[in-house]
């Protein structure tokens, strides 16, 4: 049988009522707080008893602090005399218990309470919950960029999807803390007017629901990045993170023993911070850069060839629909890239090209997108996304030769819905773009499609 054990605390830090009553079920049971640890709370194994508990916050208290100010030393001994025991403290919280039956309330003075739980609140869950907000809402609008950019492909990249909720969740789990406590502030204060402490509220089990979320977005995210390298990444940087954070926490609580000044052991631990942050990340953007990111998602270069001075690659990736299909070639030195497969919930897409070397730049080429609707709801939105790309003026003038606009043509030869043609400068050019139930296609031609090209060009590029 065990002598200790550790359990993962979810109470919110401000939550003394909830952590008083958790205490004293643990006592009942047979188990005594012993110790804060950033790991998880310890415990020791005592016979069970019916214990009191207190907690206390001193908003003064600094974890650098290498020792008890003599106001803490004051206050303990006091607390002593009336049977309440330091047994554990977290930054400026301070946990006493008691033995005695009915002992005397450490905190009488309801308003001075409410006070320094907010002033050591602004130091502790504040700043965290500030950060955390910045944060997520900096990530959704880094995202939000991306979409501006490229909108299909970030609807069909399962990973950014990921991504926005997990930031998503970030903001709602550190908004709702942050409402729920200035709420219970409010009218705590108006409580302790009254010469009443409210009691706070318990979120564990919110704080449990949002910690088993942002986990599992998170493990998606990364594994979902590109494929076991970058789950193998992931799980390094994370451990590397925690690695540091138990490393400066050593140190830190190290330098306390050694009762290092708070300002230096302050210093130190930030510089630590700084330069593990440092090296952590000079590891990762090398793993990547060097490592995964070279492998090119597994597409097998070949036949590289010079021309200006240039390197360039020809590739042989298999695509839905080739010149071949459509022409007669005897040309054999084309690249056949599939630029972009991406799949989600949402969307589908894919973005492929088949195009002659740069010294064969008379060779006819080929490129199209596919879109994929999974959801009825968002086709029009893919749809009019498609249409705006097509034929996107970029502010040109009517009368400009590269005034864009979209042409509706006779839709039958393909087999589609709708179709429209690109008309250029008041010249029609051989691109399309097809609009099927739940798919929608554009493809640019170098030559003008027959009707059975165009049976065939749907035939391919539908399932």
């Amino acid at each position: 049988m065990k002598d200790t054990k550790r359990r993962l605390m979810t109470f919110t830090f401000y939550d003394r009522t909830g952590i008083e009553k958790d205490l004293e079920k643990q006592a009942e049971k047979g188990w005594l707080l012993e110790k804060c640890a950033a790991t998880g709370w310890i415990y020791r194994r005592i016979e069970p008893a019916k214990i009191h508990f207190a907690v206390v916050y001193f908003p003064a208290i600094s974890m650098f602090d290498p020792e008890p100010s003599e106001k803490q030393k004051r206050f303990q001994d006091f607390c002593e005399h009336t049977g309440w025991e330091l047994i554990a403290s977290n930054i400026q919280m301070q946990i006493f218990c008691n033995r005695r039956e009915n002992p005397i309330p450490i905190e009488t003075e309801p308003e001075i309470e409410v006070e320094n739980i907010h002033k050591s609140v602004k130091k502790t869950l504040l700043p965290t919950m500030f950060m955390n907000l910045i944060l997520a809402v900096m990530q959704l609008g880094l995202t939000y960029q991306r979409f501006t950019m490229n909108p299909l492909g970030e609807l069909a990249n399962l990973n950014g999807l990921v991504s926005t909720v997990f930031w998503i969740l970030m903001i709602f789990s550190a908004g709702v803390q942050v409402a729920l406590y200035f709420h219970w502030l409010h009218r705590a204060r108006a409580a302790a007017q009254d010469g009443n402490f409210l009691e706070t509220r318990s979120t564990d089990k919110f704080q449990i629901t949002m910690m088993i979320s942002t986990s599992l977005a998170l493990i998606f995210m990364m594994s979902s990045l590109g494929g076991w390298r970058m789950t193998v990444l992931g799980i390094a940087m994370a451990l590397s993170i925690v690695g540091v954070g138990f490393m400066m926490a050593k140190v830190t609580e190290r330098m306390k023993k050694k009762k290092v000044s708070a300002k230096v052991n302050r210093l130190v631990t930030y510089a630590m911070a700084v330069v593990g942050s440092l090296l952590i990340c000079g590891v990762v953007i090398w793993l990547m850069v060097g490592v995964i990111m070279d492998d090119r998602d597994g597409r097998d270069r070949a036949e590289p060839y010079e021309y200006n001075n240039w390197t360039f690659y020809v590739y042989h990736d298999e695509l839905p629909l080739q010149i071949e299909d459509l022409i007669e070639t005897e040309y054999e030195g084309y690249s056949k890239e599939l630029i972009t497969d991406e799949s989600s919930p949402l969307l589908h897409y894919i973005e492929a090209r088949q195009i002659p070397r740069h010294d064969a730049l008379a060779e006819p080429e080929l490129s199209y997108r596919i879109a994929e609707v999974n959801v009825p709801w968002l086709y029009d939105l893919v749809m009019n996304l498609l249409l705006d790309d097509f034929s996107h003026n970029h502010g040109y003038p009517e009368d400009d030769p590269n005034w864009e606009e979209h042409r509706k043509i006779d839709s039958a030869p393909w087999g589609a819905e709708q179709a429209y043609q690109l008309i250029l400068g008041g010249e029609a050019h051989e691109r399309y773009l097809l609009c099927f139930e739940d798919h929608i296609i554009e493809i640019d031609l170098d030559w003008t499609p027959t009707d059975h090209e165009k049976a065939v060009i749907a035939d391919k590029l539908l399932p």
